[in-house]
C-alpha cells in the first residue's frame, strides 16, 4: 500500500495546517480492562474536562515531521483563537461523506459514483467511505484513493476517499455491534479486526490526522457506544456527529451531554448509483475555499451543520464573531446569533430554536416562512455547572431542518 510521503493529497493538508504526520493504527487496550471501566462510567454524570478512561491514554505515533508548537499528541480542541473563540470568513459548501461501491456492499465504480455526484446532483463534496474490512478485498486502498485524487478539481469539487469501520462489538451470542464510525484524512486502512470499539479509539487517538465521525447513531438497540462512554483522547478525533437515523436527534445530545465535542452532518450512506440523488440530505461545510485543505479545517474545528434541505445553510456565531464549534473560556454571558438561509429560494422557514444541555429549550424564534432568517438569543452561564453549550434548530415550511454545530462555554 502506498506510505505517508507518497500520498500527494495529504502532503498539502499537513502543510497548509500544520499538522502531524500520521503512522499506522496502534495496538488497541486490553479488553477487560475497558469493560471494567466501561461499566463503572456508564451511568456517570458528565465531566467533559475530565478524560474518564486511563486504559486510553495511548501515546500518537511520532513518524513524521512535526512543525513547531504542534502538540505531540495533535491539535487540541480549542485551537486556533483566543479562549477558544474560532473567528474567520468562510462559504457554505454541501456534501456527501458517507457512500459506498463495488469497493464493499455498494454498486458502481469510485470513478463513476464521483462523476455521478459532479455532474448529476450538483454536490460540491463527495468522500467515498467502503467497509474497511472489504477495500483489500475489492481492490486495494491505494487504487481506491487514487479514484479519488483523479476526480478532486480543488475550487470546483472535493472527492476523496475514507472507509467505514464497524467498530468492534459487545460480547456475547450473538455479538453485538456497538455501532459504526467513518474515518476520513487517513493515510491507510485500519486493521479490519478488532474486536473492542476501544481498540478502535486507540488506532484513531494514534492516527494524528485522522477524524472520526459517529454513523448512524442509535440504528440499533446497542450502536451507541456504550451510551456513548466519554474518552477525552478519542474526543480530539472523533469531531462530527451523523444524522443518519430517526433518533440522531435524540442521540446527538446523549453524545453532547456525556461530553463529546462534536458537530453534526447528515449523509445518505449510499448503496446503489444514486451519490447525491437519495436524497435531499446533505452534510453542510463553513469552509474558506472549496478544497481538502479547507475542508479539513472545517472537519477539525466543528465548523458544520446539517440539512435535510439540499440548498438550505444554517450559521451560528457566539460574541459577534466566534463561529459554531468554539469552545470559549472565561465568559458569564454568551450572546447568540443564528442566521439561515435557502438558497435557492424553494421553501421558506417557520422557526428557529436555541437548545441547551439535556436538549433544554433556550428559546424560539419566528421566521413567519421568509426564506432568510436571523435570531438573537442571549445565554446565561450559572455557576455550578460554570460551563454549558448551546445548539441551534432551524425548521422550513416543507418540513425540512437543519442542525448547527454547538458552541461551547464556561466561566473558566
Amino acid at each position: 500500500m502506498p506510505g505517508w510521503f507518497s500520498r500527494s493529497w495529504l502532503l498539502p493538508v499537513v502543510a497548509g495546517l500544520g499538522l502531524a504526520a500520521c503512522g499506522k493504527g496502534a495496538g488497541g487496550v486490553g479488553n477487560d480492562a475497558a469493560a471494567d471501566t466501561a461499566s463503572a462510567q456508564e451511568d456517570a454524570a458528565p465531566q467533559a474536562d475530565v478524560a474518564r478512561d486511563t486504559a486510553l491514554q495511548v501515546d500518537a505515533t511520532d513518524d513524521g515531521p512535526r512543525p513547531d508548537g504542534a502538540p505531540a499528541d495533535g491539535p487540541p480542541q480549542s485551537d486556533g483563537g483566543v479562549n477558544g473563540c474560532l473567528k474567520g470568513t468562510f462559504d457554505p459548501y454541501w456534501g456527501n461523506l458517507h457512500a459506498h461501491t463495488s469497493f464493499s456492499d455498494g454498486t458502481g465504480s469510485p470513478a463513476q459514483a464521483y462523476d455521478y455526484a459532479r455532474y448529476t446532483a450538483g454536490l460540491d463534496i463527495q468522500v467515498l467511505t467502503d467497509h474497511v474490512e472489504q477495500i483489500p478485498l475489492k481492490g486495494g486502498w491505494g487504487p481506491y484513493v487514487a479514484a479519488g485524487d483523479a476526480a478532486d478539481a480543488p475550487g470546483t469539487f472535493v472527492a476523496m476517499a475514507g472507509f467505514e469501520y464497524g467498530s468492534g462489538f459487545t460480547l456475547g451470542i450473538p455479538p453485538k455491534s456497538t455501532g459504526h464510525n467513518n474515518v476520513f484524512f487517513s493515510p491507510d486502512v485500519f486493521p479490519a479486526v478488532q474486536v473492542d470499539f476501544h481498540d478502535f479509539y486507540a488506532t484513531l487517538i494514534a492516527c494524528t490526522t485522522c477524524i472520526g465521525q459517529f454513523n448512524h447513531p442509535g440504528d440499533g438497540s446497542t450502536t451507541s457506544w456504550t451510551n456513548y462512554e466519554y474518552h477525552a483522547d478519542a474526543d480530539q478525533r472523533l469531531n462530527l456527529f451523523e444524522f443518519n437515523s430517526p433518533v440522531a436527534w435524540d442521540q446527538f445530545f446523549l453524545a453532547l451531554d456525556k461530553g463529546w465535542t462534536v458537530s453534526p452532518m447528515w449523509n445518505q450512506d449510499n448503496h446503489g448509483d444514486d451519490w447525491g440523488t437519495k436524497n435531499d440530505d446533505r452534510s453542510g461545510l463553513w469552509m474558506s475555499s472549496l478544497d481538502r485543505v479547507a475542508m479539513y479545517d472545517a472537519m477539525l474545528k466543528r465548523r458544520t451543520f446539517a440539512t435535510s434541505d439540499k440548498k438550505a445553510w444554517i450559521k451560528m456565531l457566539a460574541l459577534g464573531d466566534c463561529w459554531m464549534g468554539s469552545i470559549i473560556k472565561g465568559v458569564s454571558s454568551v450572546p447568540i446569533t443564528v442566521e439561515v438561509n435557502d438558497t435557492d429560494n424553494d421553501h421558506g422557514f417557520t422557526t428557529i430554536e436555541l437548545f441547551g444541555p439535556n436538549k433544554a429549550s433556550l428559546g424560539t424564534h419566528d421566521c413567519a416562512g421568509a426564506m432568510t432568517c436571523t435570531a438573537s438569543f442571549a445565554v446565561t452561564i450559572t455557576s455550578p455547572p460554570g460551563s454549558t453549550y448551546v445548539v441551534a434548530r432551524a425548521t422550513m415550511t416543507s418540513s425540512a431542518y437543519l442542525v448547527s454545530a454547538p458552541v461551547w462555554a464556561s466561566l473558566q
